[in-house]
């Protein structure tokens, strides 16, 4: 399709963001988002009607939802069923919703995959160098609620975004101390999967395995927000060794994605987590400890060091591979 009005949504737990977006030619433009709290609605029908009035109820030319969360089900059955939120999202309940006959819907993180190769060098924040092979896998990743993964794969000069659930691999540690807080925490929880460590809950965890280890109390319940603040502000030993752990750890589960794909197309963090760190609280993701620990692999650590990492600053950059799903579907 050349021209036309899509509507894309990013539907969390907590928040839905909607959209307008137009295409022009080879050009798309994403008007920035409404938000709106999911509680707030008993469905997605009422929150897609109530965005609707708010744009005066325009003809749309295609839909497309992303949800975190597997998309299960195929055509009309298609859905993802979310843990955090009550709404049904589903390929029948946007076409009730919009009048769209084939709406698209796809994992939140398929969905950010298929931004990545429309972003622009502005929109990236480079992690070390290297210098990605075109004709090659990209791995992506991102911590925030949970821990995303998805992939990109190159097939007759496009690429196909595949998605996963990588988040729920289990967690290797690498050193005496990660050895700790893993022990510990199969204590707590059995099975520990990176999700547990790399994600918002997942840097409590940290923390708060750290203080058992250390036999520290910690005063009243402490968020990862707070925990970064801590860190931040160098006020906490615990905090700044818990955002410390954070970083290096998610270099080796990247590493260790980089090294399972082959993706010398490179490796691209998403998330809330980490590009706020660099956006908001300059210095608090350790770059260089970070990129060490993705390199290091053993007889694979020049490998590594030749595959670069960019941080996704965009902040819609999810709604972008949405309306670029929604083009390729219409």
């Amino acid at each position: 399709m050349s021209g036309g009005l899509f509507l894309v949504s990013d539907i969390g737990g907590t928040n839905a963001r909607f959209a307008l977006a137009r295409v022009a030619g080879s050009e798309i433009a994403v008007d920035a988002p409404t938000i709106f709290h999911t509680a707030d609605y008993a469905s997605l029908d009422a929150a897609l009607a109530a965005f609707l009035d708010l744009k005066g109820h325009p003809h749309l030319d295609a839909v497309a939802v992303c949800a975190a969360g597997p998309v299960e089900g195929e055509g009309a059955a298609a859905h993802v069923h979310m843990t955090n939120c009550p709404w049904e999202v589903s390929v029948r309940a946007l076409a009730d919703a919009t009048g769209v006959s084939r709406p698209v819907l796809v994992n939140d993180f398929a969905a950010l995959a298929r931004a990545v190769p429309a972003l622009k060098p502005h929109e990236l924040h480079a992690v070390g160098v290297g210098k990605a092979d075109a004709n090659a896998p990209i791995g992506l990743l991102g911590a925030g609620t949970g821990l995303g993964v998805a992939a990109l794969v190159p097939a007759a000069g496009r690429y196909i975004a595949v998605p996963g659930e990588g988040g729920h691999v289990d967690l290797a540690p690498t050193n005496a101390r990660e050895i700790e807080v893993l022990t510990h925490l199969m204590k707590v929880h059995g099975r520990v999967s990176v999700e547990r460590v790399l994600s918002g809950p997942g840097l409590v965890a940290l923390h708060s395995a750290l203080a058992a280890i250390e036999g520290v109390s910690v005063e009243g319940r402490l968020t990862g927000a707070d925990i970064s603040q801590r860190a931040q502000a160098k006020t906490s030993a615990l905090a700044a060794e818990a955002v410390s752990m954070f970083c290096g750890w998610l270099g080796s589960v990247a590493g260790n994605l980089a090294l399972t794909l082959g993706a010398k197309g490179g490796i691209f963090i998403g998330g809330g987590i980490v590009p706020g760190w660099i956006a908001n609280e300059r210095g608090l993701f350790d770059e260089a400890l970070f990129r060490r620990r993705f390199e290091a692999k053993g007889r694979f650590e020049s490998y590594l060091a030749a595959i670069p990492v960019n941080v996704i600053m965009r902040g819609d950059a999810a709604l972008l591979g949405l309306a670029h799903a929604a083009r390729d579907a219409t």
